[in-house]
């Protein structure tokens, strides 16, 4: 019934998109000669934040961005005990995340969260965790820590349904409460159960994201969240979206607003200061007033559109183009996670990557998003958009961040003195995998014996570069600082760079992966989503009295037959199904619907599959396997030697695109990159997601290595780009991918903390 009236609506892709998007699915048919590498990338244009730093590139504080309160720093302070007491609880550190959770929402505009938590529910939390550290028994490092969930992953009581930033998701009429008898019944996810329970993180709020994960922008969130979004007065919004913006030239801002420590030298003290003197109006204790409330009202004026264009004509309001807007993307579909990391509200994010959605965020916020071993954590409690690709994972602030995570996250690590009391004893569900035994861990941590002391961290460590990823479409830029980073590797580490030619790792298939990809990605949303249809899941709605509900006139009729002879259950199905689900998500369920029917199954889900199959079996020919066996031939010799640890690849081949909220048409609303430029952007990490491979995306700057030095371009060389670099291995692999990493990060950045 449902695909009955879905399939007549492919005529809702409009336009330009309709006939682009297709080209993709076709890519992947057999005998198929559309390469992804056709599409042009290269026309995204940075805007405000590019122009305005590049006239500063001579300053030094043109990398300059805010200093981070590391997961490290906080449980060092929350144990450290002078005359006074305590030097920083958990309370404490909360209540400034508060803080600068509600001054991001409503200062800043930046929709970073679907829920915020209220300072009471925070507080209740870190109380616990406080008590703890007096009895002198944490959970974790995590204990006391202020994280995010995202908006797709059920928390028990903390949010009784997760909407998936999807409005069938949401409580429809008679549907107001969730029908439990006890607050612990709630449905609760196994990892939340894990930070929140396990290790005492404490819960700030649920963040924003695309609806179902389908979106790389952040503009797709198919509800409109009005926290701090009023609209202006004798005004309205255009559009019904609220898109989450990019942090970054904001930070970049308050930063040359604030006096005195350096972001790379910012100690305990400055810390400890700012989250004491911390307030909602003013978390970053900003002494200019007047500046920061100029800043704060062009803010205004571009989130709101109010004041800032005198003309109200359409054409006029155009004239603001992208070169003055200060407005970018943050990436998605994690968008509100990789917000409210890099803001500082949340020291960790925890989100899911089905194609790249944590590590295309981190990349354009400053951040490390990592993205584990498909399986590696358990699905339960994540609600699915792709199956066979969705993985748990989370963005945070710094490579050291990450490590303490994955550590902490790890069955029966990173706890102190309680254990895995829920699920200790049960064998993991059906939608996680084992690849990492803890004994093998252990040896592996263990220094191998020598003939010579090793000097530098990654002398054993051999890194690919294969030629497959270097696309035409990978614009300069980003190739040179991609070549500076595994010289970094290779110079500072002591790794071995190792160059895989197209005849191993071929670039044809890795063309065609981003085809393949949303070929199975939208064949299994189409599956997946099939369940909220108004019966057994969705809106509750009132056919009869809900004056929103779309009905169809007589041109649609007449031009679909089927659309007439609809009984009662099929009007109810469809009226469901149009008001529940944004443009988007409707774009790729016809899509998928399409893929899976009979007479495409063969020439594109098959070839498809295939495609995903040999793309996966070149990767692991390459790559050293995690196992101790495969080690000992690594030391010994044999096979296994001639392979690479991990590969290094750009995260993505464009920079942050601009956002102008005033337009509802999407491909108006991001200057410079369309939805299906969108789409081929996630080229670079679409690969490791269809293999099922660890990644983390590390954040690399131009000074991190001196390389300015070395460019003499001005046009070439921008302070305020900031590329995102992501290290692969074979799956299980995640401490060696997470161990070179880290030399991108961290202590080599002279500027950048």
């Amino acid at each position: 019934m449902m695909r009955r009236h879905l399939l007549p609506s492919s005529t809702g892709i409009r336009g330009r998109d309709c006939g682009r998007k297709y080209s993709i699915f076709r890519a992947c048919s057999i005998g198929a000669k559309t390469p992804i590498a056709t599409f042009n990338l290269k026309k995204t244009n940075l805007g405000y934040y590019q122009q305005s730093l590049r006239q500063q590139h001579h300053d030094a504080n043109n990398n300059r961005l805010l200093p981070r309160m590391s997961i490290e720093r906080a449980s060092r302070l929350f144990r450290t005990v002078d005359d006074e007491g305590r030097a920083l609880t958990s309370q404490d550190l909360t209540r400034h995340c508060y803080h600068l959770a509600t001054f991001g929402e409503k200062q800043l505009q930046l929709n970073a969260y679907a829920k915020l938590l209220s300072l009471d529910e925070i507080l209740e939390q870190a109380s616990k965790s406080d008590e703890r550290f007096r009895r002198g028994c944490p959970k974790s490092i995590l204990d006391g820590i202020p994280v995010t969930i995202k908006a797709n992953i059920a928390v028990g009581k903390w949010w009784e349904m997760p909407n998936a930033g999807s409005r069938i998701l949401t409580h429809g009429k008679g549907n107001a409460t969730v029908a439990t008898t006890h607050i612990d019944e709630i449905y609760e996810s196994d990892i939340a159960r894990r930070l929140l329970k396990q290790c005492g993180a404490v819960l700030i709020g649920i963040t924003n994201m695309d609806e179902f994960g389908m979106g790389s922008l952040g503009i797709n969130n198919g509800l409109h969240n009005t926290l701090g979004h009023d609209l202006c007065e004798g005004r309205q919004h255009k559009s019904n979206h609220s898109p989450t913006y990019n942090p970054l030239p904001w930070i970049h801002r308050i930063s040359l607003m604030t006096s005195g420590t350096e972001p790379n030298a910012a100690g305990d003290e400055h810390f400890l200061k700012q989250i004491m003197t911390s307030t909602p109006e003013n978390p970053h204790c900003i002494e200019d007033k007047n500046a920061l409330e100029n800043l704060l009202e062009e803010i205004q004026e571009w989130t709101r559109g109010c004041n800032i264009f005198e003309e109200t004509e359409h054409e006029k309001s155009r004239n603001k183009s992208s070169t003055t807007s200060p407005l970018l993307s943050p990436g998605g579909s994690s968008s509100g996670a990789a917000v409210a990391t890099a803001h500082g509200s949340s020291l960790l994010s925890i989100g899911t990557d089905t194609g790249g959605s944590l590590r295309l965020p981190s990349a354009w916020t400053n951040t490390v998003g990592f993205k584990p071993s498909y399986g590696t954590w358990s699905r339960y409690g994540v609600v699915s958009y792709a199956s066979s690709l969705d993985t748990v994972g989370f963005i945070a602030g710094s490579m050291e961040c990450a490590k303490i995570a994955w550590d902490c996250l790890q069955d029966d690590s990173g706890r102190t003195t309680e254990i895995n009391d829920w699920n200790g004893d049960v064998c993991r569900d059906q939608t996680a995998r084992i690849y990492h035994n803890h004994d093998d861990r252990d040896l592996q941590s263990k220094p191998r014996p020598r003939s010579e002391s090793r000097s530098k961290p990654l002398e054993s460590i051999r890194i690919g570069i294969p030629s497959a990823f270097s696309l035409e479409e990978c614009p300069p830029f980003i190739s040179r600082m991609w070549s500076v980073g595994a010289h970094h590797l290779r110079n500072v580490g002591g790794a071995t760079l190792v160059s895989i030619p197209d005849s191993k790792v071929s670039s044809e298939w890795v063309k065609l992966s981003c085809a393949a990809y949303y070929v199975l990605a939208c064949a299994e949303a189409s599956s997946n989503l099939s369940r909220y249809d108004g019966v057994r899941y969705g809106l509750d709605l009132d056919l009869d009295a809900d004056v929103n509900i779309p009905t169809f006139d007589e041109n649609e009729t007449n031009k679909f037959p089927e659309l007439s002879e609809m009984n009662a259950l099929e009007e109810r199905i469809s009226a469901t199904r149009i008001l529940g689900f944004g443009d988007e998500v409707q774009r790729r369920v016809l899509a998928g619907t399409s893929v899976l029917s009979s007479d495409r199954f063969h020439s594109h889900y098959e070839a498809a599959a295939m495609v995903r199959a040999r793309l996966s079996r070149s990767l692991e020919a390459v790559l050293r396997s995690s196992t101790i066996e495969h080690n000992d031939e690594r030391v010994n010799g044999g096979d296994d030697c001639e392979k690479v640890d991990v590969i290094l690849v750009p995260t993505a081949l464009s920079f942050p695109c601009v956002l102008n909220p005033l337009f509802e048409d999407k491909d108006s609303m991001t200057e410079g990159m369309d939805s299906t430029m969108a789409f081929a952007n996630d080229v670079m990490t679409i690969p490791i997601s269809l293999g099922g491979f660890p990644s983390v995306s590390v954040p690399l700057f131009p000074a991190c290595c001196g390389e300015h030095k070395k460019i003499a371009s001005e046009e070439e060389f921008d302070g305020g780009k900031i590329v995102g670099l992501q290290v692969f291995g074979h799956r299980g692999s995640e401490d060696i991918v997470l161990k070179v990493a880290s030399l991108l990060d961290g202590d080599s950045h002279p500027v950048i903390s």
